[in-house]
């Protein structure tokens, strides 16, 4: 069964979006506050997300991060509804003026074939790293790419490349502002393709193999941003 998440702060709201999903084959796991759900729940795989507009302009600098992040990653459908009609209106993510799509189709024509994904449990900063990377772990200077990471959390890091990647492969990255910058393993989570979107092309990494130690200076160049 395909898993959306949907963010909204009013339970009436709440159920006329959830009415709306298709009777089978479909679920939403609500959220009102991401640190609270993030406390409480395991990963969960999505394949989507249902944005209530009035609740994402409401939110709170925690969630408008959070809902950023989900936005570049999950197919996003803006909702609102009018409680005078109860008319839902919608707006595609990246789409222009006047595409109003109902849900149902939303569900049936992006989602049915993403690729489930887990929500990211860790907070990412905005850290630029000089970044080595080879799809060996010995890093050999004949085989090695350059990059540079858009951002960094305990868990990974989003890395820059033009490079199509498919989730679940392994690289080996050496992160050059650590003084442990031996290699570490990691694994593709999703990719962004070059072309696609007016967005900075590259993967989402998470880190597989790594050191105690590069952990530590990890947490201290997040700590000290």
């Amino acid at each position: 069964m395909l898993k959306l998440l949907l963010y909204t702060h009013d339970p009436e709201v709440q159920k006329h979006y959830l009415k709306a999903l298709p009777e089978e084959g479909a679920m939403a796991v609500v959220v009102s506050d991401f640190k609270e759900f993030f406390r409480e729940s395991n990963t969960i795989p999505c394949s989507g997300v249902l944005l209530d507009v009035v609740s994402s302009i409401r939110a709170n600098q925690f969630d408008r991060e959070v809902i950023k992040e989900l936005l570049e990653v999950y197919p996003s459908l803006r909702l609102r509804l009018d409680p005078a009609t109860g008319e839902i209106r919608t707006l595609m993510t990246g789409a222009g003026p006047g595409q109003n799509i109902s849900i149902r189709q939303f569900v049936e024509t992006y989602c049915s074939d993403f690729l489930p994904r887990c929500l990211r449990m860790c907070q990412r900063k905005p850290i630029h790293c000089n970044v080595l990377y080879s799809f060996h772990d010995q890093l050999a200077s004949e085989v090695v790419q350059r990059s540079v990471t858009m951002d960094l959390s305990i868990g990974g890091c989003f890395l820059v490349t033009t490079e199509i990647l498919e989730v679940g492969e392994r690289l080996w990255i050496r992160i050059i502002e650590l003084m442990d910058n031996s290699p570490i393993m990691v694994e593709v989570r999703w990719c962004r393709e070059w072309g696609q979107t007016m967005l900075v092309p590259g993967v989402g990494l998470h880190f597989s193999v790594i050191s105690d130690r590069q952990l530590e200076e990890v947490r201290t160049l997040l700590d000290g941003d």
